[in-house]
């Protein structure tokens, strides 16, 4: 007997996690950021941390260039060039977001 009722909590409970996270994607489409968008572009820098900052405001600033409001989204880096004393550091970021279109 006990069994039955840990089952039908479990249903249950697993149900309420079903339902939650499928009101959770409609919830984040509800504000209008709906339309998804992206840029890939190479910045450079002086550090491996400039570059990198370098090419992801880069980035941030190609989906922005659209005049649409856009979530954080993420960012992808990769290394393309480091000069052999290690003064110059290129990368190359793609930038996706959720845009109001």
């Amino acid at each position: 007997m006990r069994t039955v009722i840990w089952l039908r909590r479990l249903g249950l409970v697993s149900a309420v996690v079903a339902v939650g996270l499928a009101t959770t994607s409609v919830a984040a489409h509800a504000d209008g950021y709906d339309t998804p968008r992206s840029a890939t572009v190479v910045g450079a820098g002086n550090t491996y941390a400039e570059g990198v900052a370098a090419a992801e405001r880069r980035a941030r600033q190609a989906v922005l260039a659209v005049g649409h409001d856009c979530t954080p989204g993420t960012y992808s880096n990769f290394g393309i060039y480091t000069s052999p004393g290690g003064g110059t550091w290129v990368f190359q970021s793609t930038h996706e977001a959720m845009c109001v279109d």
